[in-house]
């Protein structure tokens, strides 16, 4: 491990790479289901460590208990375990069909890429970093990790973690502390691919300087979510759902809920049943109160400029008050803004944090106008008794990952691929994709029967060209053809 304290010299850097290619050359060389059993003492650390994790994640964000357990240990122990089982049959060599080259033979292969870089955020600090991490692992690589600077300590204990499964293999993940300059001198330091999960702004910046090696980047960036309220939703449930969604982490979430568009003929019931459910929030720095604090203090200055730009443009403010103790531990009050304009700045920007937009809409068509119209394209939530509907809608929605009268639950999915469109970034974590973004595919194509000359080499003659006119047109037609792409498996 790198001491956080500094900037890494290019020396430290280039000795952990090093290390790193020294590892993963012999971890290379397991089959893809050994390294899938070996994600078994992964999971069993991560078990027996559980109370640890939730300390140590509690004590560096403060959220409450149940939201570092669910989050942060559930999502990740529930990722390990299906790797185990799926890693295995995604990576395998796979033949492929050779269509009218009767004589040929073909298969694909997954080759791991080497060395992968996670830069990770602060909000989710020990499953973020995790999610790639595992799947680079799985498919063969090596990792170094970068944890936020805001909350190093469970990227530290994620490696301790780690480190400790795979003691066989020392350098096979590493963990390297500091700023944003450690993170830019760990892109420019010859790795092979890099996962950065955090702001947009920033994610520019990483692929511009990974532009420079032309090394592979995935992007998880932020969100706008909305929850888009039909006139035949369950009102009661709705509300209480997008109130979780958009507060859950003290509203620290990409994919939380930043907006709710109502639609006209449900607004004002729904907005009362807003109020409601937010009167009900425990705001406070307890293990088991609802909203915490804000992790990154700085973040107060943009939710107050963003709310002060809503209420000048006509919003109702609704704020829930805050105990002195809540107060002194820098809780944010979870705001409601009602009556919100579409040219308010909440549309167009990531709040972060436990703020809630409330739009009125004439029905899920103009929601989803408005939807698309934004930069982001993240993880919207629609809410209706019609599956119909959802389906309509979840359809015309520009987002990566939708979910139907439920907020954050697609996420817990570990076999369904996650990540945006549009400023939201590009790439998957999780599912069958997530494995695939950390491995080089590698076609081979060979002969099964081998001629002294093969038909189509030289030297060219009329007949040759006869007779593959004949060929093509009798493969390829859709009644002899049919039969006889049949006849050959073809």
């Amino acid at each position: 491990m790198l001491d956080g304290t500094r900037p890494p010299a290019a020396s430290d850097l280039s000795a952990a790479l090093a290390r790193a290619r020294a590892a993963q050359q012999r971890w290379a060389m397991l089959s893809v289901r050994q390294r899938a059993r070996r994600l078994r003492q992964v999971r069993r650390l991560l078990v027996e460590r559980l109370d640890d994790i939730v300390a140590v994640v509690r004590d560096e964000t403060g959220k409450p208990r149940i939201e570092a357990l669910g989050h942060e240990v559930m999502n990740v122990l529930s990722l390990v375990r299906h790797y185990e089982r799926r890693a295995p049959a995604v990576l395998r060599r796979r033949r492929i069909g050779t269509g009218i080259l009767l004589s040929k033979h073909a298969y694909k292969q997954y080759q791991p890429l080497g060395v992968v870089a996670v830069i990770s955020p602060w909000n989710f600090p020990f499953m973020l970093p995790a999610l790639p991490t595992i799947a680079a692992l799985v498919g063969g690589n090596a990792v170094i990790i970068k944890p936020s600077e805001i909350a190093p300590r469970s990227g530290r204990l994620l490696g301790d973690i780690l480190q400790a499964a795979l003691a066989d293999y020392p350098g096979l993940i590493q963990v390297i502390e500091g700023d944003g300059a450690v993170g830019a001198a760990l892109i420019r330091s010859g790795v092979d691919k890099i996962a950065f999960i955090g702001g947009g702004p920033t994610g520019k910046t990483v692929l511009q300087a990974a532009a420079e090696t032309l090394t592979p980047v995935v992007l998880e960036l932020g969100g706008n979510d909305a929850a888009i309220v039909c006139e035949d939703a369950d009102l009661d449930r709705a509300a209480a759902g997008v109130v979780w969604g958009a507060m859950a982490n003290a509203g620290q979430c990409c994919i939380g809920i930043e907006r709710a568009l109502i639609a006209a003929p449900v607004y004002d019931r729904f907005a009362a049943a807003l109020r409601r459910e937010l009167a009900r929030l425990r705001p406070g720095a307890g293990q088991d109160d609802d909203v915490s604090r804000l992790i990154f203090a700085p973040q107060r200055a943009v939710l107050d400029r963003l709310v002060s730009d809503a209420v000048a443009r006509g919003a109702e403010l609704v704020r829930l008050p805050l105990s002195p103790e809540a107060e002194a531990h820098g809780v944010y009050p979870p705001t409601l803004l009602l009556g919100v304009t579409p040219d308010a700045l909440v549309n167009t920007s990531e709040a972060f944090g436990p703020l809630l937009s409330v739009l009125r809409v004439r029905d899920e068509t103009e929601a989803v106008a408005l939807n698309n119209a934004g930069p982001f394209g993240l993880s919207p939530s629609v809410w209706t008794r019609s599956r119909r509907r959802a389906r309509q809608v979840a359809a015309a929605l520009d987002a990566g990952l939708i979910t139907v009268n439920d907020h954050l639950m697609g996420f817990a999915v570990p076999g369904l691929p996650y990540g945006g469109v549009k400023e939201s970034g590009f790439g998957r974590l999780m599912g069958d994709e997530g494995l695939l973004e950390f491995v080089r595919v590698k076609s081979v194509a060979g002969a099964r029967v081998t001629f002294r000359r093969e038909p189509h080499w030289f030297p060219y003659r009329g007949r040759t060209y006869r007779a593959f006119r004949w060929l093509n047109r009798t493969w390829f037609s859709p009644g002899l053809g049919a039969k006889l792409r049949a006849l050959f498996g073809r």
